[in-house]
């Protein structure tokens, strides 16, 4: 029957729930109407009876007691679904066919959201949870059938869509990593345990239950034990028991476990720098793997061992130590060994290498013997394999979600409310969430970092351990007493590795120091002046005291390492040396290409290949300045156009610019090829002049008529970007008066540009398109990459509008050309010409450019007038009110890779498809964008 709607259908509801149960006036009016009812709630209830009534009849009945429906008029689907998911939990142990068949029928009973559609709190919300619940637990019950079934990978998806809805559903969570063992994907499982595991600490403050805790390390005993025959119980161990529980390393006891259990791999060695965590996680590893091995494990300390001829000796040792061994002499150690399965694990090898090879004899004479060893320097012996032992992940985002989430972060808060409960680290607290993930970077998630800072913050508070970290390297200073002396402060972790390095190593080392960002080979040999450093580059990395980067070719230094090796750099008195000649290497570095780019040749081109170095460039030039050396820093500054104009970084520019010219006294054409800079940069924020009429007015002073004609046309764009009609008026015959015979090129270029922005704001499209068309050609003549791609996209928007259409292959030439140049601004501009032709074409991707468009806007502060006007009429044909919200709907994505993908689209469009643009827009100028936009919409 149809059904009322409002308060009619919340009262049936309500009777409904009552299950032929009476209510009382006063009950229903409390449900209807809340706490405060009207005063009219007693006559407005028998109105909704009443009406009520003459839908369902005799069905609705009155007693002493209040309302009700008779029980025997109705009957609920509600009540038949509990029954039928009863029947088949009742089912599972016996007849899981029979179960599985009841629980669908049941769940076929089920039609959207609970009660979506009546409105009310109380009772009905209450209902309204009860069935939500019971729905999911029948959800959940129809997977552990299909679990039990043999059903893995194909649930996948659905769980991941179950948990993401019930983030707290721990049944949910187990069925998930169930699943993704069973599809053999156990790291994923694992994964997974510990995405569950910091999402309860940070949002409840509890650990997975017993359930999970359980799954989890049978998922990681069984990637040790599969296919090995060994009793536990028999085993003889002298591993150490761990203090702490293990944090953030699931994947890499998987990987180890992978390992062990391939019996031709004889030697691992895990490898990584001071406080990584080598120690802890190849514990862990052999405590897994241990029941895989008849004889044990065996746990062979060697950081207190001076003399690599003592090493065979502590092994034996540690052997003789176990219970229920005889003693094992040195002498007689191969021939015990030669009958045992056995795992051993030398724990701090690097300091005694020269024993490396008595290991490799020890491997020969023993074939049921395994080595683990934890060392900062691999052993460099036959059979030998490397486990890379990394930080702990970092917070990869600002959200609080993300950053206590993050597996560094999670230790952090874990050390410290072990060293004070009652420590002030609430994961509700912004603040707090920002200061922790400012710790855990500047000490690269290294885990010993972490335990020492989260020690001291347990005893002095966030804020106090945020205010070290000018000083990392003492951060642990008195905070754990039980931990070796090589590891009580950072400092002394690194000294640890340095002082096994060669003379020469050490002062490469030192030198990389006054990197930033990272560097090339070329680039330190450069620094250090020495021809070849291959050598000593790989005793670094041997070390762990350098690592490789994730770009090819490039090595970094961990933070605390660069810390401590700036401050052997300040102590060796070597420290002003390195830095001239660091900064000297890049200046040279940056001159091709600044001449290239005062050229023309596109700001994409030449700072593609300089954006890793972007951070040690901008040290540079900060070091040249406070040192004085003004030939220097203008070639710095000079050369960080492109690089500046590609990631559009108009504060850092502006200021370093700024700071430049109030320091030095620089040659005329320098400070006026900076001031072009900054006024560039400030052409695309609205209402901001300071330094293009800086530009115009010491153009003037010098008399450099291009460098003015420039200033001019920045000002004139500017206005126009404003919409200031009366500094457009004043500028106009300025831009005019350049359009004579003996002007340059580049000067007509950008005169032509200017009048063409102004004609199309007048709607004069066809004088828009032959400026722009002429300032094409002048930008072709004088090889100007970013006027040329500027006149193209201008010349295709005045013409679109003259002709009402666009033409998918001049717009893909356009784009061609916006990707080369490759700077926010014009990726802008694009992506709305993109946006706009997608509209008229009636592509689902409009949606998607204006969304990425608004993005990158956001990013980049990018105002553009009258090119705004594009994105509005596409937003209008979508029916979009604003597409500035369009924000959140795109991924972080760089203006690169946007403008590529555009491009990529419109390349693949019919060349005879036109898109219409019959809405194109002709405004006064003066009128504020808000009203401008709502034209746009009016069409």
């Amino acid at each position: 029957m149809p059904l009322p709607g409002g308060r009619q259908l919340t009262l049936l509801a309500l009777l409904l729930q009552a299950g032929g149960v009476p209510l009382s006036r006063d009950r229903l009016i409390d449900e209807l109407w809340g706490e405060r009812p009207p005063q009219t709630a007693v006559a407005a209830l028998h109105v909704h009876i009443s009406k009520l009534r003459s839908l369902i009849g005799d069905l609705l009945v009155l007693s002493p007691a209040g309302y009700a429906l008779r029980r025997d008029g109705f009957d609920l689907d509600s009540w038949r679904f509990d029954e039928l998911v009863t029947e088949a939990r009742a089912a599972f142990e016996g007849d899981q066919r029979r179960a599985t068949a009841l629980v669908r029928e049941a769940l076929e009973l089920v039609r959207g959201e609970p009660l979506c559609a009546v409105s009310a709190d109380g009772a009905i919300e209450h209902w309204r949870r009860s069935l939500e619940e019971k729905l999911l637990q029948a959800r959940l019950l129809e997977i552990d059938l299909r679990l039990a079934g043999g059903a893995a990978g194909e649930l996948i998806a659905e769980l991941e869509e179950l948990v993401s809805v019930n983030r707290f559903e721990e049944r949910a969570w187990a069925q998930l990593i169930r699943a993704l063992d069973r599809a053999g994907r156990p790291a994923e499982a694992l994964d997974t345990y510990q995405r569950l595991r910091r999402l309860f600490a940070a949002e409840l403050g509890l650990e997975p239950g017993e359930t999970l805790t359980v799954l989890q390390q049978q998922i990681l005993n069984r990637g040790a034990q599969p296919g090995l025959t060994a009793a536990a119980e028999q085993s003889v161990s002298s591993l150490p028991a761990p203090p702490t529980p293990i944090a953030g390393r699931d994947s890499e006891l998987l990987a180890l476990a992978g390992m062990l259990r391939d019996p031709q791999r004889r030697l691992i060695s895990l490898v990584g720098p001071g406080g990584v965590g080598k120690t802890r996680l190849v514990l862990e590893a052999a405590i897994a793997a241990e029941p895989a091995f008849t004889g044990g494990a065996a746990f062979v300390r060697l950081e207190r061992l001076t003399n690599a001829e003592l090493v065979l000796g502590e092994i034996a040792a540690a052997l003789s130590r176990r219970p229920r061994t005889e003693a094992v002499g040195v002498d007689g150690l191969g021939a015990y060994l030669r009958d045992q399965q056995l795992l051993l694990v030398l724990d701090n090898f690097e300091h005694l290498l020269e024993a490396a090879p008595r290991i490799a004899e020890l491997l020969e004479e023993a074939p049921g013997v395994r080595v683990l060893v934890s060392t900062r320097t691999p052993l460099r012996i036959r059979g030998e394999e490397f486990f890379e032992v990394g930080p702990l992940a970092l917070p990869v985002s600002n959200s609080e979600d993300e950053i206590f989430n993050s597996p560094a972060v999670q230790l952090f808060l874990e050390r410290a409310r072990a060293a004070d409960p009652h420590a002030q680290l609430n994961a509700a607290d912004g603040s707090d969430a920002q200061i922790a993930a400012t710790v855990c970077s500047v000490v690269d998630g290294l885990p010993l970092a972490l335990e020492l800072a989260g020690a001291r913050a347990g005893q002095m508070g966030l804020v106090a351990v945020a205010s070290q970290l000018t000083r990392p390297l003492g951060l642990g200073a008195n905070a754990l007493r039980d931990l070796p002396d090589r590891q009580r402060t950072l400092t002394a972790t690194i000294r640890w590795s340095y002082d096994q390095l060669s003379a020469e190593t050490k002062s490469l080392l030192r030198a990389a120091g006054a990197f930033i960002g990272g560097f090339t080979a070329s680039d330190l040999a450069s620094v250090v002046e020495r021809e070849e450093i291959d050598g000593q580059l790989a005793e670094l990395l041997d070390s762990s005291l350098v690592r490789r980067s994730v770009e090819p070719g490039r090595f970094e230094l961990l933070n605390l390492v660069r810390a401590f090796a700036a401050e052997e750099l300040a102590q060796a008195g070597e420290a002003a040396g390195v830095l001239r000649s660091h900064w000297q290497h890049f200046a040279k570095l940056l001159a091709p290409g600044s001449e290239r780019f005062d050229a023309g040749t596109a700001p994409a081109e030449i700072a593609g290949p300089l954006r890793a170095d972007h951070a040690n460039i901008r040290t540079a030039l900060d070091r040249a300045i406070a040192s004085g050396d003004h030939q220097h820093a203008a070639a710095l500054a000079l050369g960080m156009r492109p690089l500046w104009f590609m990631d559009m970084q108009r504060q850092e520019l502006q200021e370093t610019i700024d700071r430049l010219l109030s320091t030095f006294d620089l040659p005329a054409r320098d400070e006026l090829l900076l001031l072009r800079a900054a006024s560039f940069v400030e052409g695309f924020r609205e209402g901001v002049t300071l330094w293009t009429r800086r530009l115009v007015d010491r153009a003037a002073e010098l008399g450099d008529p291009e460098a003015y004609g420039i200033g001019v046309n920045n000002l004139f764009s500017q206005a126009i970007n404003r919409q200031d009609r009366d500094e457009i008026r004043r500028l106009r015959p300025l831009i005019a008066a350049e359009l004579r015979p003996d002007a340059s090129d580049r000067t007509l270029c950008s005169a032509h540009y200017s009048l063409a922005l102004e004609a199309y704001l007048e709607g004069s499209f066809d004088a828009a398109w032959e400026h722009a068309n002429s300032s094409f050609e002048y930008a072709i003549a004088v090889g100007q990459a970013f006027m040329l791609a500027s006149a193209a996209a201008t010349r295709l928007m005045a013409g679109s509008a003259r002709d009402g259409e666009i033409d998918p292959q001049e717009l893909h030439e356009v784009m061609t050309l916006l990707e080369r140049v490759g700077v926010p601004p014009l990726a802008v501009f694009g992506l709305w010409l993109v946006a706009c032709y997608a509209a008229g074409v009636g592509s689902d991707t409009a949606r998607r450019w204006l969304a990425y468009a608004a993005r990158i806007s956001t990013t980049s502060v990018v105002d553009l007038w009258p090119e705004e006007m594009i994105r509005y009429e596409a937003a209008a044909v979508l029916g979009i009110e604003d597409p500035e919200n369009l924000t959140r709907e795109a991924p972080q994505i760089d203006h690169v890779a946007a403008l590529a993908e555009a491009s990529a689209w419109v390349a693949g469009r019919d060349p005879q498809e036109r898109s219409a643009r019959p809405h194109a827009l002709r405004f006064a100028i003066g009128q504020d964008r808000g009203s401008t936009a709502e034209s746009a919409f009016c069409g």
